[in-house]
């Protein structure tokens, strides 16, 4: 039979305590690592303005519902930011209709981002007229563009390291309202 002496006890404890911290961190660091590439996107993108919404439902205009993934109050107007999470490299141009994903030896193709955001810049503007509304495709993923990167897309990297200063004029801090309210007006029932 196994026996311990009382000098074994203690390290079996500390044995046993660091098996206890460390089996969650390891069956659950995929989840963990999601959690804070989400976190470093949501820093990034606050940077961006002082105000932010996330996962704001925007009226079509036909009975439908668009989703603008971040909308930012900026000192220019309001910035839509769209998110796609990619790996591997991405090659695609503004006009084409197709992109195309090269990771782990595949090539995988998808509908062009920017024609959504075009969309969706268009619904914010018919929402709130006579605000600048510009819109950004930010690629969060570790993904690189090798050759041109389309205007309009950009990487977690290029976003400003830190907040700047902006005084937003009140014409823009009232349009920002009037979207939100008018995105409030949603309803599903």
């Amino acid at each position: 039979m196994f026996s311990l002496t009382p000098e074994q006890i203690p390290w079996l404890v500390a044995a046993l305590s660091t098996m206890a911290l460390l089996l969650p961190a390891i069956l659950f660091r995929r989840r963990l690592a999601a959690f804070l590439k989400q976190h470093r996107l949501g820093q990034a993108i606050r940077r961006l303005g002082p105000k932010v919404h996330h996962d704001l439902l925007l009226p079509d205009g036909i009975d439908g519902v668009l989703v603008a993934d971040y909308v930012v109050l900026t000192h220019k107007g309001i910035l839509l930011v769209t998110v796609n999470w990619y790996e591997g490299n991405i090659f695609g141009g503004k006009d084409t209709d197709q992109w195309t994903q090269v990771w782990c030896g595949a090539s995988n193709r998808f509908t062009n981002p920017l024609h959504e955001l075009q969309l969706i810049c268009a619904t914010v503007r018919s929402l709130v007229p006579n605000i600048p509304v510009s819109g950004i495709v930010l690629f969060a993923g570790n993904c690189t563009f090798p050759k041109d990167k389309p205007d309009g897309a950009c990487l977690l990297h290029d976003l400003p390291r830190q907040r700047r200063k902006q005084v937003v004029p009140p014409r823009f801090e009232t349009a920002w309202e009037l979207l939100l309210v008018k995105a409030g007006m949603l309803s599903f029932g």
